[in-house]
């Protein structure tokens, strides 16, 4: 640090201490926003796939099947579990309806 010899050094040094200041915060700004979108749910999920992909090449039929295998066994899954909850409502309205048939006759 160099010896201060008049008062315009000290203000020479304070508006050089204050930019440097103001450089900083900007940059801790921008990392914070660079870390706020690398931590969205999306964005990693995009990077790990790209890892995947960029570190097996090769494997990329695999992960795009196993993505596929995935997501096709949910929604099978969702429909036998929609159809199923509607078969059932339809069995008991069935026997409702039978009941109250028999009912009727006796």
């Amino acid at each position: 640090m160099k010896k201060i010899k008049r008062l315009a050094d000290i203000q020479e040094e304070k508006i050089r201490l204050r930019i440097k200041e103001l450089e900083l915060e900007k940059d801790i700004r921008n990392n914070w926003k660079e870390l706020k979108t690398d931590l969205r749910p999306g964005t990693l999920l995009r990077s790990k796939l790209s890892e995947y992909t960029h570190k097996e090449q090769g494997k990329e039929e695999n992960l795009l099947s196993n993505a596929i295998h995935f997501g096709t066994g949910y929604l099978s899954q969702k429909l036998a579990e929609k159809t199923e909850a509607k078969v059932q409502n339809g069995v008991e309205t069935l026997l409702r309806k039978v009941k109250s048939l028999l009912s009727k006759k006796k």
